[in-house]
């Protein structure tokens, strides 16, 4: 009886129990519109306008006004259409499914003319049932999707009340009504990109066979216990077929490591969970992963197999790392009304968030390649960010973004994708959020990188505020936003995932927001959580302009992208900063006239009567009004880091900036440009985000010059960026040394509670101020200034400016600047500060900078410029014209007669090449 039950085993497994078979989709399919006047061919994952792109019936949709011009491609509904190919083998799987990773969005879908389902959502993944469908042989497949403009006018009309807002501004030249849909919101349009509200395939399709079970999703998280030993906790979900009732082993593996475990399992449709909790000793040695600038970013790869009764094997494998994350919310005082601390810690080690925020890299989002997200993170990483905040009106990113968040040290603060809009909330879009929250927190919880969840971007405050006229019915439009926030999304996260913060919105008040009923009175406190600070119009310069906050997620001023950027898509007569595509292209109301209007602040106007080169002079000084803005603004952020003003604010830990990469060739917040190109911001903030950053500023009569340490670990210890400083004490790392409440009283706060990282006398040096006339490179006079830390910022050094002029003999402020550095003026740390504003300033004069030498490198694609100048210039700046790479510096004060720097080329170039494509100019060039 055992000989012919084991020979019927082995019969039936050699028939039936083959590992999971899929079939790709991907690749080449038909498109065709409603009328079938437009059949062509097109590649998944894409969309309708790529395939429209590459089969040349439209041209580039980012050309001058080609986004109003396409309008009707997205009004009208489109098909994707395929043939494929069943073996008789595959239909005997006892389960073939229809897997779509991403479907844009409104669909139905139809195998061989029979409809096996349908998609709202553009951000679940689907998995329909299609083996009754197939047939052995030839089978065809159809996406019929719909005009998502024309879908949501549909809606709109059967809502009992009005979903606010009902449009998008006029500048924004978008269409209407993107908050009935679940598709990223900005692909009606937005301030800074256009209207392609796409349809397609925009993620892998493909079909599965198999007998048992299948592992959909691994999810992990990690525990540190207080002996240093890790919990590693794996969640498995599997789609088990209806009818099976599957027996077998779970097994677990982490790569690298003797870390295994094996659990016999018993799995049905309804019970498809397994849960294994892995308790790994300390002798394991496990490596932390760290945010960039911390330490390492150590991974791992995690297998999990499935093995049932049949022998039949199923597997995946997911990586992941080992740290523990907290955002801090205690009360800063007895006094609560005083508010609370906002900071994450990571490991146990209080962070300063040092970032940006993402929007999609390109509004059609099959041209997003590996190659150009791994730039882009790349290029925060190499100016020191670690951090990003993934914006709530995009997509919930690809998983290459998080894989290389990963192996970036890149911390991810990901919003929820619903922004600047009220939403709807009947049980049809609530059911389809449901299934969004749940499928993207099970994809995205095994990344490291992933610090924090956020419910969305701005409605809190929108609500709030009454941006759209929501107080007609405030109750019930509050109503809405805990049904949709509270009772919807954030209870999926609690049963999902409690291994990371959870905050309402951004801005909020952190928890402070849940106690007032998660709306609360004013969402953007300087006392709680993050704040968004815009300042248009104001003194840029002025730090005394910004408010003092806990955390700010979001902050901006505009800047023009390079003309080399710009050409591709702008035609001869739209190079004029007054030219009507300029107003079209740049949707933030009134934007080109505000930042004339903080030009003329700070810098006289380019005065050149050559029309393209004003043109150029003006994008120049606009992306000098940025980079400056930028810097007054985030480094006197990082200098609040760890004090308080006597009303309680300060304890600064976060400056995200808005934003770090543009969707398209336009006047936007962004560092860097469409393409990749850096602007002047994004060289800038490799200095003000700096591990050491010297920070001056003008504080009435006095210059205060504060020094910011808010990046050390072991690895720093070992490699000091900075070799001026002295380490006097072993470092002892460990966690924020948090305040001490009993030096406060009811009325008052203490200056001695501060947030201190750091043993007292850690860190000691020199700061060497310098004053310059701008007439001379010869030094006027100089001070050293000894200096101990016992904060990560500390304020080293304040005087009154009048004496320090009357002592280095300075004619008058107008003429003279400030100079600072830490004993290295070349390649160490270093600040300046006028004295005047540009616009005033004596003794500038018009520079000769000529490129003396460009040499190549041992490395490849690696050079070296050299410059020249007969006289102090301000603001140098120098291109590469169509030669993708980056400069180690750039819109510096040239000091010196030379100054050599390093090109880093992200293409095979030659020496000629790149020596033919330079060029430099400095501020006074712009003046004829």
């Amino acid at each position: 009886m055992q000989v012919l039950t084991l020979t019927f085993t082995v019969l039936f497994c050699a028939k039936f129990c083959f590992s999971l078979k899929e079939i790709d989709l991907n690749g080449q399919w038909t498109v065709s519109n409603s009328n079938m006047s437009i059949v062509i061919p097109g590649v998944v994952p894409g969309s309708m306008y790529t395939a429209l792109m590459a089969n040349k019936t439209i041209s580039d949709p980012y050309y001058r006004k080609n986004d109003a011009l396409y309008r009707w491609i997205g009004r009208d509904d489109w098909t994707y259409s395929r043939s494929f190919n069943v073996s008789a083998d595959m239909l005997q799987y006892t389960a073939i499914t229809l897997v779509c990773d991403g479907l844009d969005t409104i669909s139905t879908v139809v195998v061989n003319n029979k409809i096996v389902g349908t998609s709202d959502n553009m951000f679940v993944r689907y998995v329909y049932d299609i083996k009754p469908a197939l047939v052995a042989g030839a089978n065809s497949i159809a996406v019929k999707f719909r005009s998502a403009p024309k879908y949501v006018e549909e809606q709109a009309k059967k809502r009992e009340y009005p979903i606010f807002p009902l449009c998008v501004p006029p500048e924004y030249h978008g269409e209407c009504g993107a908050n009935l849909i679940r598709k990223t919101q900005c692909s009606f349009s937005w301030d800074w990109g256009p209207s392609f509200p796409t349809q397609g395939i925009w993620r892998d399709i493909y079909i599965q066979g198999y007998n048992s079970l299948v592992i959909r999703d691994i999810t992990s998280e990690t525990t540190k216990n207080k002996d240093g030993s890790w919990l590693l906790k794996v969640d498995i979900f599997t789609d088990v077929f209806l009818a099976a009732r599957v027996n077998g082993h779970m097994e677990v593996k982490l790569a690298n490591t003797s870390v295994s475990q094996t659990t016999p399992v018993t799995l049905t449709s309804d019970k498809n969970m397994v849960s294994m909790n892995i308790s790994i000793p300390k002798s394991e040695m496990i490596r932390e992963w760290w945010p960039n600038g911390y330490g390492e970013q150590n991974l791992y790869d995690l297998f999990v197999f499935f093995t049932d009764t049949f022998g039949t094997m199923n597997n995946k494998k997911i990586r992941i790392g080992f740290r523990t994350v907290e955002i801090v919310q205690d009360y800063v005082s007895v006094n609560k009304s005083l508010g609370r601390t906002f900071y994450f810690r990571i490991n146990g080690q209080a962070i300063f968030l040092k970032g940006s925020n993402w929007i999609p890299a390109d509004a059609f989002l099959d041209r997003v390649t590996r190659d150009r997200v791994y730039n882009y993170l790349k290029s925060a990483a190499d100016v020191h960010m670690n951090t990003m905040r993934v914006w709530g009106g995009g997509i919930y990113e690809f998983d290459m973004f998080y894989d290389i968040a990963d192996e970036l040290g890149i911390m991810i603060w990901q919003d929820f994708m619903f922004a600047c809009a009220m939403y709807p909330t009947d049980d049809q879009f609530l059911s389809s959020v449901s299934a969004e929250v749940r499928y993207q927190v099970r994809r995205l919880k095994h990344h490291p990188s992933l610090i924090a969840l956020s419910g969305n971007n701005e409605n809190e405050k929108a609500l709030r505020q009454d941006w759209y006229g929501t107080d007609v019915n405030f109750t019930r439009y509050k109503n809405d936003y805990l049904k949709l926030y509270k009772d919807t999304v954030y209870a999926i996260v609690s049963q999902e995932d409690t291994s990371r913060p959870f905050l309402s919105s951004s801005p909020s008040n952190g928890v402070e927001s849940q106690l007032e009923g998660w709306v609360a009175k004013q969402p953007w406190s300087t006392y709680y959580g993050d704040i968004h600070e815009y300042n248009y119009l104001v003194p840029f310069f002025d730090p005394s302009q910004y408010r003092i906050p806990r955390m700010s997620s979001e902050f901006g001023l505009q800047s023009f992208p390079s003309y080399e950027t710009l050409e591709s898509v702008f035609g001869a007569d739209d190079m004029d900063y007054w030219s009507d595509l300029n107003d079209y292209r740049n949707h933030h109301p009134f934007g080109n006239v505000e930042m004339m209007a903080e030009a003329i602040q700070y810098v006289r106007l380019p005065n050149n009567r050559d029309r393209k080169q004003r043109f150029k002079d003006l994008i120049y000084i606009t992306q000098i009004d940025h980079a400056v803005g930028m810097k007054v603004q985030t480094e006197h952020y990082r200098r609040w880091q760890n004090q308080l003003d006597n009303k309680g604010q300060g304890n600064t830990m976060g400056a995200l900036y808005w934003m770090l990469a543009d969707i398209w060739q336009a006047p936007t917040w962004a560092s860097i440009e469409y393409g990749g190109k850096w602007k002047m911001l994004h060289y800038f903030a490799k200095d003000f985000f700096a591990p050491t950053l010297i920070s001056p500023y003008k504080d009435g009569n006095d210059v205060n010059v504060f020094i910011v340490i808010d990046e050390l670990s072991v690895k720093e210890v070992r490699h000091p960026v900075h070799h001026t400083l002295q380490f006097q004490a072993k470092y002892n790392p460990r966690p924020f040394n948090l305040y001490d409440t009993t030096t406060w009283d009811d009325n008052h706060v203490s200056a001695s509670n501060q947030i201190n990282l750091y043993n007292k006398d850690d860190f000691s040096g020199s700061l060497y101020i310098e004053m310059y006339s701008w007439d001379r490179f010869q030094m006027l006079y100089s001070w050293k200034i000894p200096f101990t830390l016992i904060n990560t910022a500390q304020s080293v050094f304040r005087h009154d400016i009048s004496d320090m002029i009357s002592t280095a003999g300075c004619v008058r402020s107008k003429r003279c600047f400030l100079f600072f550095h830490l004993g290295d003026p070349v390649s160490g740390p270093t600040n300046f500060l006028p004295l005047s504003q540009f616009t005033d300033a004596e003794g500038l004069t018009n520079a000769t900078i000529q490129i003396s030498d460009v040499m190549a490198t041992t490395t490849n694609n690696v050079f070296t410029v050299t410059l020249t100048t007969d006289a102090i210039a301000p603001f140098v700046w120098i291109d590469a014209y169509k030669v993708k790479g980056r400069f180690s510096d750039n819109g510096f004060l040239m000091l010196h007669k030379t100054r050599t720097l390093t090109f880093y080329a992200w293409e095979t170039i030659d020496v000629a090449t790149l020596k033919a494509a330079l060029s430099v100019k400095s501020l006074m060039n712009v003046y004829h």
